[in-house]
């Protein structure tokens, strides 16, 4: 075989990105978040929902709350997720942590998980990504709660 000629193909992508022109990264990424803060208003109010609904499992605290309660958590964290929120995520997150790892078992706290969502609304509160300097120490509270009850 030899004289063969192997012969090059070009996709229509590669053609595309090989044109001058278009887009840097960076401009994406700044049009893309300021697409998504369009958004934040909205999202701050349902975080605001989500935390009225684990309130409301608080008071009720019936047995099948405990899902809820985890699947509520999960919702905030997802939510949250998307935007610049501090710690308000983290607050979300130790929440999951907490819900996860006890909701089974006799490790439950209706109490433990009241001291988070009284958290996540006093983060919310002060607005997303807002908390102030008293945020790390209500997080550290948070972590050592969580792992006086599961550690």
């Amino acid at each position: 075989m030899s004289g063969a000629r192997l012969v090059k193909v070009q996709s229509g992508l590669a053609r595309q990105l090989a044109r001058p022109g278009g887009r840097t990264l960076a401009d994406a990424e700044r049009m893309a978040d300021a697409a998504l803060q369009t958004h934040r208003s909205d999202a701050f109010a349902e975080l605001g929902r989500l935390i009225t609904e684990l309130e409301a499992a608080c008071t009720t605290r019936a047995a099948q709350d405990r899902e809820r309660v985890y699947a509520l958590g999960a919702s905030l964290v997802d939510l949250a997720g998307f935007f610049d929120t501090g710690p308000f995520y983290e607050a979300a997150y130790s929440l999951c942590d907490l819900t996860d790892r006890s909701r089974d078992g006799a490790l439950w706290s209706w109490e433990a998980v009241q001291v988070h969502v009284q958290a996540l609304r006093l983060l919310h509160l002060a607005g997303l990504g807002e908390a102030g300097p008293d945020a790390a120490a209500l997080l550290a509270g948070l972590r050592r709660l969580v792992a006086s009850i599961i550690d």
